[in-house]
Formats: structure tokens, sequence, C-alpha cells
């Protein structure tokens, strides 16, 4: 229970204080009088509506992306990845990067439509659609969540599932289950009250599930040229 001492504050101020109690069920609080006051945690709604808001002001950010997926079925976990991830957005046109440096160097970079996996290990560049590349790299999944809140609740039903603090962090869970055909059986999304952004997802397929995580998460510009990257060197594959 999250219990807030407050000191004397006119009374104008507590009213403005008690009614921004409105978003939130769950805490109490104690008022300037010393009276306990029932709050609320944040509903549905204002999460979602945070979300947006988040997303349409988001122009740039940087962050520390680590994912791993298991094997449901067959009972086996793959190495955890860990790289470098930059997202912009310009007007329609989405554009991220993922510099992986854990458990071997490679990289996604997504402009638009277009998106590129570029593995040096194998000497290869895989050019195709972000839904190709997602099948082998789950970051780009964040494209979604970072951007279109609405199309979430059009694509999912949403439920609020707990509070949870993560990486020193207050969250509210998510869990969103499709409304029609997915590849997804189910998705988690843990929604950061600091920023109203994903930290946290976890992907459920009908054979594995895959976590991500975003750390150490900076919004700053990123230069488009960021979002270039020369290919030519390597083997192009197209799909």
């Amino acid at each position: 229970m999250l219990v807030v001492k407050l000191g004397r504050v006119q009374s104008s101020s507590r009213r403005q204080f008690l009614a921004g109690l409105s978003g939130l069920v769950g805490s109490t609080v104690i008022s300037p009088g010393g009276r306990e006051v029932q709050a609320r945690r944040v509903d549905l709604q204002t999460v979602m509506k945070n979300l947006q808001a988040a997303s349409q002001r988001l122009s740039g950010l940087q962050a520390t992306v680590t994912h791993r997926r298991v094997n449901t079925q067959l009972g086996v976990q793959e190495p955890r990845q860990v790289g470098v991830l930059r997202f912009s957005t310009r007007g329609n046109v989405r554009r991220l990067r993922v510099d992986y440096t854990e458990p071997q160097p490679k990289t996604v970079v997504v402009n638009g439509s277009e998106a590129i996996l570029i593995e040096p290990v194998l000497n290869q560049a895989f050019v195709s659609t972000t839904t190709e590349i997602a099948k082998k790299t789950a970051s780009t999944s964040l494209l979604t969540v970072l951007t279109d809140a609405q199309q979430l609740s059009e694509n999912f039903e949403i439920l609020l599932d707990g509070e949870e603090h993560l990486d020193g962090q207050l969250t509210t869970k998510l869990l969103l289950r499709p409304r029609g055909k997915s590849q997804y059986l189910r998705l988690e999304i843990w929604v950061s009250h600091q920023n109203w952004l994903p930290v946290k997802q976890i992907l459920h397929t009908r054979s594995d599930y895959t976590t991500i995580i975003l750390t150490n998460i900076r919004l700053q510009a990123i230069p488009e040229a960021s979002f270039k990257v020369d290919y030519s060197k390597y083997k192009v594959v197209r799909g």
C-alpha cells in the first residue's frame, strides 16, 4: 500500500490534489488534515490515454534492448540477445535500428515498410518486410506499441493486470488478447508511469514466448543518417 503524507496546503490546493486522484485506485493517501483518503489505481482508460499521448509526443528514443525466446514445445531457451535500440518517427515514417552485441553482432534496420537484417557472421543481408524480419528478431514488434496505442485497442482486447515495480519504476501491466486472427495468443505489456512507454513485453505464440525489456531509456532526437546502412558488401537475400 502506498502512503503519501502531505504538509500544510491551502484548501484550494487540497481540492486540486484530491481531484488529481480521480485516475488512481487502491492506494491510501494522507490528506493535509491527517485524514486517510482512499485513492484509486490508474484505470485502463487513463493508461491507454497516456500511452497514446506519449507515443504521439515521441519523436526519438535510444535504449538498451534485451530479449529472449523460449520454445515451450521443445523446452529450449535461446541465447539472450542484447543491443542498442534507436527509434525515430517523422510524419508517418517509423524508423528503428538495433545494433546487437550479444550473442553475436548483427543489425536490424526498419525504414517504413522495408526492413533489413544484417548478419556479418553469415556474410548476409536479408532484405524484406517488417513482418518477415519480426520472425527472425522480436524487437521489431516494439514499433506498434511505441507508436500506435489506438491500433492496439482496435486489434486486441485489453485488460488491466495489476501494477508492478520494474527497475525502480512503477508500471501497469496490460494483458492483450487478439480480436481476430493473429500470430499471437496473447501479449503482456508493462507500461511505465514515468514516461508512459512500454518497458517490457512478453509475446506468446502457440509454440513459444519472447520476453523483451527496454532499459536505459533516453528520449532524444535520432539523426536520420543513423537508419542508413550500406550492405553492398554482403550477400543480399530478398524475401
